[in-house]
């Protein structure tokens, strides 16, 4: 077989693999022990940075709430002097403290090691400004046996848009896939920084956060894999989130998670030392460069396709496998709406920013917007990306029909992305 064409079948059963095994995690029911209220002290930490004060506000009000008696929420705020003031003017409890920090170095890592700094509390509890939790959240926490730290389950609400009904879809299928699928076969489990909880004594060994990184949760849950620490995954403690509004929201937030990614290849590469479970790991912390491997490697053999052709079978059957490992998925996901721009989109994303974490190319990290704004272009890459695949397929397609044509379409649905 030509080298080109094993090249484009291994990169297939790379990312193929990885699609089937998501499918293959399917949940199984979760039997969670409850125990005795512990009495433990908590600390709510939030990091905001240029959100809306009615956001802020409609987060204190929701953790107001709460049913239970030791708890206290530190709201740290990187915003400009004029913004913070606007925030200072929430009324709030007397264990609730909203701070903001003169120097905002560290990015988001930076802001939650600042409010930790302060945090008074047994177990620290990790939320977005997004979050919403129910009335006895801390309480049941507290009668759930774990040992070092807890992701906690993700949910989308007020889903109204297409576009919200297909990102709730998609965070279902993580939480019970990625999450709980691979929660009960004994998988390294890595924290969402938008839900999660950890003891104030492993933070500690850790150092705490790792300031500066884009992916900081993600960096956590590789140095408490490789620290022996256990993390556990509870799917009946949910923490509501919201859905980016549009698709420009959601290729920076994806686009961002992938950054993060390949930014942290060498830490998790270390996990590779850890047997088993340790490769499992490296995939699921690897999977934004995974998702895009194939089509990128498509792309590649299309633009040598001039001198270096490769052969028709390996071509044909490279395809073949990515197809099948993409039927399997989208069974497995079991969704009432789908749309074929987002699985495209979501690699377009991944691909632009996997790669510019690997490079470590300067990153411009900012909040996603959390309520509808007025039309926005398509990032400026995107469109860049999509007339890549569409010029090169387009003559690709007479050599090499099978190749230019998957090229063509993937390009035309990157640019019918609004």
């Amino acid at each position: 077989m030509d080298f080109l064409g094993a090249i484009l079948i291994l990169s297939s059963l790379i990312t193929s693999s990885w699609l089937i095994l998501q499918a293959l995690y399917s949940p199984h029911d979760e039997r969670v022990e409850r125990c005795e209220d512990k009495k433990i002290t908590y600390s709510i930490i939030i990091a905001v940075k240029d959100e809306d004060p009615e956001v802020i506000g409609s987060l204190v009000e929701n953790l107001k709430g709460l049913e239970y008696p030791e708890f206290e929420v530190i709201i740290v705020s990187d915003d400009s002097p004029e913004r913070f003031r606007e925030i200072e003017k929430l009324e709030v409890p007397k264990n609730f403290r909203i701070v903001r920090r003169e120097a905002p170095t560290g990015r988001k890592a930076g802001a939650l090691n600042y409010g930790v700094s302060l945090a008074k509390g047994e177990v620290l509890v990790f939320l977005d400004s997004e979050a919403r939790v129910e009335r006895d959240f801390l309480k049941i926490l507290s009668r759930t046996p774990w040992e070092d730290a807890v992701a906690l389950r993700l949910k989308v609400r007020e889903s109204k848009g297409r576009l919200q009904r297909l990102y709730s879809q998609m965070t279902d299928y993580s939480m019970e896939h990625l999450f709980l699928g691979r929660a009960v076969r004994g998988f390294p489990i890595f924290p969402n920084g938008s839900a999660f909880a950890i003891r104030r004594e492993v933070l500690a060994s850790l150092g705490g956060w790792n300031e500066g990184k884009v992916a900081e949760d993600l960096d956590m849950g590789i140095r408490l894999f490789l620290h022996g620490y256990q993390v556990r995954y509870i799917h009946d403690i949910v923490v509501e989130t919201l859905a980016p509004f549009t698709w420009r929201d959601l290729f920076q937030q994806i686009r961002r998670w992938a950054y993060g990614s390949g930014e942290l290849l060498g830490s998790s590469l270390k996990m590779l030392t850890k047997g088993g479970r340790g490769l499992e790991g490296f995939v699921y912390a690897n999977q934004w460069g995974i998702y895009p491997l194939f089509l990128l490697t498509a792309l590649v053999v299309g633009a040598l396709d001039i001198w270096f052709r490769p052969s028709l079978l390996a071509v044909a059957t490279s395809f073949g496998i990515y197809a099948i490992s993409a039927l399997i998925f989208s069974l497995s996901s079991r969704t009432v709406e789908s749309d074929l721009r987002l699985p495209v989109m979501i690699l377009a994303a991944s691909l632009i920013g996997y790669l510019s974490g690997l490079l470590r190319i300067n990153f411009k990290w900012s909040v996603t917007p959390k309520r509808p704004k007025g039309n926005e272009e398509t990032p400026l890459i995107l469109k860049v990306i999509s007339w890549t695949y569409y010029i090169i397929g387009i003559f690709s397609i007479r050599d090499d029909v099978i190749m230019g044509l998957v090229l063509v379409v993937v390009s035309l649905l990157m640019l019918s992305i609004p």
